[in-house]
């Protein structure tokens, strides 16, 4: 499993961001912590970290690989799996949809403006050209 040293550890969240299973728990600018009942030992969290303040400790003895899990096992860090892909898709769409409406309100404001003159109608028509380009894509 993976232990964090809390003396090293700079808070940085990369590690949260890389486990595939939601075992690091943490905030930013704070020292994290694995949950050692959730980590399968993967090792993706020891790469990005910065500061070199995570090292993995065999639990398994002499089992690795497949032998060192039960079926059950398996299936639990499976689902814990899917669960956060599933949350990060969540999260990404409720994202996009949160600047989308942002977007729009501007564009609607923009369309409230009353334009002084031909060069302030032409730089409103541009910034709805923009806000319009950046809602499509």
């Amino acid at each position: 499993i993976a232990v964090i040293d809390p003396e090293r550890c700079i808070g940085c969240t990369l590690c949260i961001q890389a486990c595939p299973v939601d075992a690091i728990v943490g905030a930013p600018k704070a020292m994290h912590t694995v949950l050692e009942d959730w980590c399968t030992g993967c090792d993706l969290c020891v790469p990005p970290c910065p500061v070199d303040c995570i090292d993995m400790i065999p639990v398994t003895g002499e089992r690795t690989g497949w032998d060192a899990w039960s079926q059950q096992q398996a299936d639990v860090a499976r689902d814990r799996y899917v669960f956060r892909n599933a949350r990060l898709k969540r999260e990404q769409a409720e994202n996009e949809a949160r600047l989308a409406a942002k977007a729009a309100a501007k564009l609607a404001a923009l369309g409230a403006e009353q334009p002084a003159d031909e060069a302030e109608l032409a730089a409103q028509a541009r910034k709805k050209a923009i806000i319009q380009a950046a809602i499509e894509r």
